[in-house]
């Protein structure tokens, strides 16, 4: 499956800037539901675990009770704190190819999402996604997503 680099602008020092990011949209769910999010996020191979915004988690039924805790640090030194739980991820290029779904973990935000751009909903890490599937990247042309071939 293959899927567009995203044109993304923001406003450093209020002047606009446009760049080329590998933000995709990935479905989550509750393991065995069928509702669907599917948050913007981008594909970073730089870390470790995939993270999602709360409300997103919120807003498919997930338990927080049950959930074990734990903080990332990215890059800066800032940690998030996230809530770890088990989930069902769904990549689809909408081009009518069998979709690619699978279980891993994923760490819901405790607090807001970090704010680096605001559309972004996402980060996903090699715990939710690069274990799971292999990813190559063409800058700026394409992120192909396929799953693992047996060898």
């Amino acid at each position: 499956m293959d899927f567009d680099y995203a044109l993304v602008t923001d406003w450093p020092r209020h002047k606009p800037r446009q760049r080329y990011l590998p933000w995709i949209n990935i479905g989550i769910r509750k393991i065995g539901k069928e509702k669907t999010i599917w948050p913007l996020g981008l594909v970073d191979s730089g870390a470790d675990l995939t993270i999602v915004d709360r409300e997103i988690g919120d807003e498919l039924g997930f338990d927080f009770k049950k959930a074990r805790k734990n903080f990332i640090t990215g890059f800066g030194g800032a940690k998030v704190e996230v809530l770890l739980t088990e989930a069902e991820y769904v990549i689809d290029d909408n081009k009518g190819k069998r979709p690619i779904i699978y279980r891993d973990l994923i760490g819901f935000t405790k607090g807001q999402f970090p704010l680096s751009h605001p559309q972004q909903t996402a980060i996903f890490g090699t715990i939710g996604l690069f274990r799971n599937v292999h990813v190559e990247f063409d800058f700026p042309r394409n992120i192909h997503i396929e799953k693992f071939r047996i060898r």
